[in-house]
């Protein structure tokens, strides 16, 4: 079992990362749409999500890469390490021409998916999505290779590694906008910051993992049964996050119009980045719960559950409230523009981050059940509730905007109502079962306290706000750090374990002097 000390180490070192991440989207994205205006952004946000979709056509062969790194290196087999890195490595180099084809082809047919966009950007798209394409296969190198380090619990040099791709991607952002380059531009500072951190990741791999081989490139038959047996689940569950994250961008594009992709995504923005801020919770305790799972080590894989939701609970309840209340009010300052960002543009982007932030809020009881099931074995019941959640939010969201005509609060609604039958209940208690945990015991403790202190939470939200009104950053920052210092004794008393805040209290006294 990892040390309490690795393991705040590395969660620590994810927070960092994925913190800075948050700084810079904050101040970076109001730059990046008023200097492309909302006709490129939208286009800018379309291509992001296509390509997304292209990465997918892995079929799950990163997230079976590195699961079975950690197994095996749990294990302490290291010839099965090697050959299921270089398995994964030569498999996806085979699927890199699949996806180069997919990007060509998506190239042709977009401006049939989106009549709205200008005649004018048809062939710069025809160019980009097979450079973006090329782009996912050196991402999924450099994943494979940051995997070894995570299995290895040195996430403080993956998120080291990930710093140095931000900066480079910061800058080259910046530069090529100011040289007027805009969408070919962006695409290069992309391109170019994944190089950059393939070649740092390598680096560092190697270094970690003495004897690391990536060449020759495998196809052993044994390995790669494993990752498909494995990858299908993850692939079903990586199509269906990308359906319930990212295909309301391309339902809005189509349903709606090109400057409404821009606006959803300012309301949705935010929320992506916590998304995955928040998710560094799960990524860091993945390694030790996998090896907890594999040595039949249940007790310590229970103990690891309870400890990755509480923390869930008390950094989501904090962001998601925050967002539900506090949400225009950010926008407002964030994005208005008379020209390129209106105060309707406010005004809609606020309310969809406000649903959004609410159908996060379902998903904090479950967190991270999925990965519970994926480390014992259980995989394809995670898959089955993702497919069925995607395919509710799509028909939810199309209803809500087709025959109710909300427009982009209709697309948001919809991802809230999928997760309200699937992922909010459903699948946290499966998991629970699956791991020997009481599924009562687990409500009582989990739920009632995530309801006592969001409440309580959201009641201070609202009683801030009519206090002091917020017409500017000073305000606004007043307003968020009053609410916050009261929410600190509420989680304190409420969401931690009470032998949590007696460890606490001894480390404290024994920091303070006479003690």
């Amino acid at each position: 079992m990892a040390s309490g000390r690795v393991i705040a180490r590395n969660l620590l070192a994810n927070w960092v990362g994925h913190g800075a991440n948050l700084v810079v989207m904050f101040f970076l994205s109001p730059f990046i749409v008023h200097t492309l205006g909302t006709t490129q952004y939208g286009i800018w946000q379309l291509l992001t999500v296509l390509t997304g979709y292209m990465g997918i056509l892995d079929l799950g062969v990163r997230a079976g890469t590195g699961r079975y790194i950690v197994l095996y290196l749990g294990k302490g087999e290291l010839d099965k390490v090697d050959q299921t890195i270089r398995t994964g490595l030569g498999t996806y180099s085979v699927l890199g021409g699949l996806i180069f084809v997919a990007g060509c082809g998506l190239g042709v047919l977009f401006p049939r998916f989106f009549p709205s966009v200008p005649r004018e950007y048809h062939f710069l798209v025809t160019v980009l999505l097979p450079v973006l394409a090329v782009n996912i296969w050196v991402s999924a190198v450099r994943t494979v290779l940051s995997s070894v380090l995570a299995a290895y619990d040195r996430f403080d040099l993956a998120r080291g590694s990930d710093l140095i791709m931000l900066a480079v991607r910061t800058v080259g952002t910046v530069v090529v906008l100011k040289l007027g380059l805009y969408l070919p531009g962006l695409a290069a500072a992309v391109v170019g910051c994944n190089i950059v951190g393939l070649l740092v990741n390598l680096f560092l791999a190697r270094r970690v993992h003495r004897g690391l081989r990536l060449w020759p490139l495998l196809l052993n038959r044994e390995r790669l049964g494993e990752l498909y047996n494995y990858g299908i689940g993850a692939f079903a569950i990586a199509v269906s996050v990308k359906i319930i994250g990212q295909t309301d961008l391309i339902l809005v594009g189509n349903l709606i119009n090109l400057d409404a992709v821009a606006v959803y995504s300012v309301g949705a923005m935010l929320l992506y980045y916590s998304d995955t801020f928040l998710g560094q919770i799960v990524t860091t305790l993945f390694p030790p719960l996998q090896r907890a799972v594999a040595r039949g080590e249940l007790g310590t894989a229970r103990w690891l559950v309870f400890r990755q939701v509480r923390l869930a609970m008390i950094l989501g309840l904090l962001m998601y409230v925050g967002y539900l209340t506090f949400g225009t009010s950010f926008i407002r300052l964030w994005m208005f523009h008379p020209e390129t960002f209106p105060q309707q543009s406010v005004l809609l982007a606020g309310q969809v981050m406000a649903i959004l932030a609410g159908s996060k809020l379902l998903t904090l009881f479950g967190f991270g059940s999925s990965t519970i099931l994926s480390a014992t074995g259980h995989i394809g019941f995670a898959a089955k509730m993702t497919v069925l959640e995607s395919l509710l939010n799509l028909a939810f969201s199309i209803a809500f905007v087709v025959l109710f005509g909300w427009g982009l609060a209709g697309v948001a609604a919809g991802t809230l109502a999928a997760r309200l039958f699937t992922s909010a209940f459903v699948v946290p208690l499966y998991a629970c079962r699956k791991v020997g945990i009481d599924a009562w015991r687990y409500t009582m403790v989990i739920g009632g306290s995530g309801l006592a202190a969001g409440g309580l939470f959201a009641l201070v939200c609202f009683g801030v706000q009519r206090l002091l009104p917020a017409n500017t950053w000073v305000e606004f920052s007043l307003q968020v750090g009053l609410a916050t210092a009261c929410y600190v004794p509420v989680a304190l008393l409420v969401l931690v374990s009470a032998d949590d805040r007696k460890r606490a209290g001894l480390r404290i006294r024994a920091f303070l002097p006479g003690t």
